[in-house]
């Protein structure tokens, strides 16, 4: 089952971007733990933006589920990108025929949540953090890039 301390030192890792403490919690739904990250950012692009996270885990510690969902704080629609690998209900989100990396995806127009690609590589908390950083870093918009 994983712990709060498990994300220790990957919080701190990115410390120097977050704008305020991170929250953490976890739940444990008897066979599984769901672990729920909120980090917090300010970018010179979006202004104020945050990094939710959710991940499920059995009871053997294997991830089940994640999703990494980046968005701006106060403004609709919100939504910069996400990685997941959870199931949507088409046609909600308009998954292209035959995605290779079904069920990992990519949410990747800002502001346009039902559009997704292919997510060959973003399916960690460390990653999607790593992807967020160059852009905060480098105060640009986020391009929706495959990755």
């Amino acid at each position: 089952m994983p712990k709060s301390t498990d994300y220790r030192t990957l919080i701190q890792k990115y410390s120097h971007l977050f704008r305020e403490a991170p929250d953490l919690t976890l739940e444990n739904m008897g066979e599984q733990t769901i672990v729920k990250i909120t980090l917090y950012f300010k970018s010179c692009y979006y202004g104020e933006t945050r990094l939710r996270v959710k991940e499920w885990f059995n009871s053997d510690d294997e991830k089940l589920q994640y999703r990494y969902s980046w968005e701006k704080n106060r403004t609709k629609p919100g939504h910069i990108s996400a990685w997941e690998n959870e199931f949507h209900e088409v046609p909600h989100h308009q998954f292209p025929d035959g995605m290779e990396t079904d069920p990992h995806h990519h949410h990747h127009v800002p502001a346009d949540r039902s559009q997704v690609q292919e997510n060959y590589t973003i399916h960690d908390l460390d990653k999607a953090l790593g992807i967020i950083k160059e852009f905060i870093e480098n105060g640009k918009p986020y391009d929706g890039q495959k990755l």
